[in-house]
């Protein structure tokens, strides 16, 4: 009887040549093919859409990189309370979106991106709403730094086990939900680019935690989630573009 195929090292050892799956990567820019230069952002034009506010959290901007590391920890006790709009504006910007300009048109976003591509997607799911943010599932629009209203609505203790595997999750205030749209990578990089999309999702999520200790919130990544639900909540194919991390933050309770 033949051993079972461990498809993950499989991967990882044929996805070690760099240049696998994509032709050679011309050292000047100005050969690459127009679709390796541009930047694709996703956006539901005709959906309503909540801005975020720009104004930055001074306790944030106060934060000690130092303290902020040492006291990041995994947070699994949350109040069920909602995150003010200008937590989650700050959480948004300082994890995954654009934090600086260049004469106003090279943008620098708050996560590193292979090759610049920025193959990933966040969509915000606030468990626990308010009148600023209802309950319900968004997308973060990042060229506008506003959320996109996919659907507001309320979500049953079932309803949320059915997407996530964890009961503490109901308690959070938000779960955010990262989808990679492949081909943005992949195009150019081929099967390596994959490796490059997984990476990426790390520095955001890491983002995320940091950003959530500056912000006295609590944040835990989750390797439970039941992805093919959460892919038709979405609306997405889990294909082209598929859930590859999930986090949750809230307000602790200790």
């Amino acid at each position: 009887m033949l051993d079972t195929i461990d498809l993950s090292k499989l991967f990882h050892r044929s996805s070690k040549n760099h240049t696998k799956g994509h032709p050679p990567i011309a050292k000047n820019s100005a050969e690459w093919p127009a679709n390796w230069c541009t930047i694709e952002y996703k956006e539901y034009p005709r959906f309503e859409k909540i801005a975020l506010p720009n104004v930055p959290e001074s306790r944030f901007m106060q934060a000690e990189l130092a303290a902020v590391v040492n006291e990041r920890h995994s947070s699994h006790s949350f109040t069920g309370e909602s995150l003010a709009l200008s937590q989650l504006s700050t959480l948004l910007k300082y994890s995954c979106g654009i934090v600086r300009s260049e004469d106003g048109a090279k943008v620098h976003r708050a996560q590193p991106s292979g090759g610049g591509r920025y193959p990933l997607e966040v969509y915000p799911v606030v468990l626990a709403g308010n009148m600023d943010v209802p309950e319900g599932v968004y997308h973060y629009n990042v060229r506008r730094h506003a959320l996109e209203v996919l659907w507001q609505r309320k979500f049953s203790e079932s309803g949320l086990l059915s997407f996530f595997t964890y009961e503490w999750v109901r308690k959070a205030s938000v779960a955010i939900i990262i989808t990679a749209v492949f081909d943005r990578s992949q195009r150019k990089y081929g099967e390596r680019g994959y490796r490059y999309i997984l990476l990426e999702a790390g520095h955001i999520g890491q983002n995320i935690h940091l950003v959530s200790q500056a912000l006295s919130l609590g944040s835990c990544a989750l390797g439970g989630t039941h992805d093919k639900e959460l892919e038709v909540l979405l609306d997405i194919d889990g294909t082209t573009e598929s859930i590859v991390y999930g986090l949750i933050v809230g307000q602790c309770s200790t």
